[in-house]
């Protein structure tokens, strides 16, 4: 059994379960796989110095080992822990394990399509919170040019990065503007954002976001893919 197995769900909204959270937590600096990224999080923490709040990568993930990179807009309150100045209702982790539903959703739709999480990795464009206390906001073009750098420099500790999967108009975005200046190898598979939202106002948003990660379970395996 390798440490990351005593993280393995069977189900989402793992972490409002206090014991499972305080599990992830505790690994959060001594899971090999992740602890260049979250000492990465603490120097940028620090860094910023404006309190804005950045969450900590997820222990179960593939860390700097992934293979893929799931890329939203900004972490969501319940992403935000105790550290989080009048943030205080969440894990303080970005994961699909996160009790919301978009994070469900993740959940759900890499389990369908038999993406494993332990080869991969969830972040976002923009890796502070944005918004108030009661009230998220979604990143506008000054914050998503302001965090340009730093995703780069995730980027830079994911040597076997293959896939790319920005999810939403704002995470496109940011994702398109970063291959215009670095131009990394990879493959890219632009797709919805899997909000509760976006799916209510898209019937068809959750098959195409399913076929997305279909997509990318095969370039994983080494199958072919259309455009090749």
């Amino acid at each position: 059994m390798t440490p990351r197995d005593r993280f393995r769900t069977t189900a989402p909204r793992t972490l409002r379960d206090p014991e499972a959270l305080r599990a992830r937590l505790e690994a959060v600096h001594g899971e090999p796989a992740v602890r260049p990224l979250n000492e990465w999080v603490e120097k940028l923490r620090t860094r910023l110095g404006d309190g804005e709040s950045v969450p900590w990568f997820d222990p179960a993930s593939g860390g700097v080992g992934a293979r893929s990179l799931f890329l939203l807009e900004a972490p969501g309150q319940k992403a935000m822990g105790a550290e989080a100045e009048l943030r205080r209702t969440g894990s303080g982790i970005i994961s699909v394990d996160n009790d919301d539903p978009t994070a469900r959703n993740c959940w759900m739709l890499r389990d369908e399509a038999g993406l494993p999480y332990a080869e991969s990795l969830h972040w976002n464009i923009v890796p502070w919170y944005l918004g108030t206390a009661d009230r998220i906001a979604a990143p506008g073009q000054s914050d998503i040019q302001r965090a340009a750098p730093f995703l780069h420099e995730v980027i830079s500790m994911l040597p076997a990065l293959k896939v790319v999967v920005p999810m939403g108009r704002k995470a496109q975005a940011g994702w398109a503007a970063y291959q215009a200046t670095y131009a990394p190898k990879v493959h890219t598979l632009p797709t919805w954002h899997p909000s509760p939202r976006v799916f209510a106002s898209r019937p068809a948003a959750r098959q195409e976001i399913l076929d997305v990660l279909r997509t990318a379970e095969r370039i994983l395996g080494g199958g072919a893919v259309s455009g090749d």
